[in-house]
């Protein structure tokens, strides 16, 4: 048997934690989350991690920094093989990585060496991406820098959002894990280098970052909205309100940058881009649930010819 550690936070972790959870040649012997979040005044939430963790019996741990003596003691009296990193947060630094060298291995979302860093589902979306890839490397002291085990890649569809991607990213990416842990010795002896000059990094995602600028090309502002779904939610301001765009489409009509062309059960709500026009299909005001533009529009009205500020 081979014992794990693995390490991870969001929904996005699962499907490897699963996998691994599920294999019988793999003892998962430890599972490392962050601190629960506090909900309300009396009301804190385990991370999805810790949750399937305990769900299942699994030990589990959520340590203020995993680089300490203390910590690396524990791997080593639970004889850990390798640890497993999928979107943990923590840095990994040189008392974890001196202890277990070569042998923590991370999940990155990207065609690596192309978009290190945190956000490379989303950045993937907002470039209009054709492929991705789900890569096993190793973790080495620069971001996102360690040798590749292996690399798994798949199409990006005009239609996947970021939901889409990390359901299609986590699931192949689970599988490439566990089969570079289960043949570790093959595919480490047939690692590859990354090339830093390819490398390209990408920034933590922001709220001003989903402001809508209405003189881009539809195709942009539809990425843009594909990308940031989950977070902060591609928004634009009507008449002093902050609307949010949840899921809209490609449209031929054409008008003034941000006018808006049509707002009826029939056409939707359709908005003039710097190239032609957008469907919003989805949207969601202050104060509301988010709800398709077709129900929306049958209890508020929206102003056919106005046009929206431009960034």
């Amino acid at each position: 048997m081979i014992n794990i550690c693995f390490m991870g936070n969001p929904k996005f972790a699962l499907q490897t934690l699963d996998i691994l959870y599920k294999d019988e040649n793999i003892n998962l012997k430890l599972v490392v989350s962050g601190k629960d979040k506090r909900r309300s005044r009396n009301k804190f939430s385990p991370t999805p991690v810790k949750k399937y963790a305990e769900e299942n019996d699994i030990r589990v741990e959520t340590p203020d920094s995993v680089n300490t003596e203390e910590f690396v003691g524990l791997l080593k009296d639970l004889e850990i093989d390798y640890i497993v990193v999928v979107a943990f947060g923590q840095l990994i630094k040189d008392e974890l990585l001196d202890s277990f060298n070569d042998r923590i291995i991370n999940l990155h979302p990207s065609l690596l060496p192309l978009y290190r860093g945190a956000s490379p589902m989303q950045f993937t979306l907002l470039n209009g991406d054709k492929k991705t890839a789900a890569t096993a490397m190793l973790i080495e002291k620069g971001m996102d820098s360690g040798d590749i085990l292996i690399q798994r890649e798949m199409d990006v569809d005009l239609d996947d959002d970021y939901y889409d991607l990390e359901d299609k990213l986590g699931k192949i990416g689970a599988e490439a894990i566990r089969d570079a842990i289960i043949n570790f010795d093959e595919v480490y002896k047939n690692r590859r280098v990354q090339d830093d000059e390819k490398a390209t990094y990408c920034t933590k995602i922001d709220k001003k970052m989903g402001r809508i600028d209405w003189s881009r090309s539809s195709r942009e502002i539809l990425d843009q909205i594909r990308a940031l779904v989950a977070y902060p939610v591609a928004f634009f301001d009507y008449k002093g309100q902050n609307a949010k765009v949840h899921k809209a489409s490609l449209c031929d009509k054409k008008g003034r940058p941000g006018e808006i062309l049509a707002a009826n059960k029939n056409d939707k709500i359709v908005i003039a881009t710097g190239d032609s026009s957008i469907k919003l299909e989805k949207i969601q005001f202050p104060g509301k649930k988010a709800m398709d533009t077709t129900s929306f529009l049958l209890g508020n009205d929206i102003e056919v010819g106005f046009v929206l500020e431009n960034d």
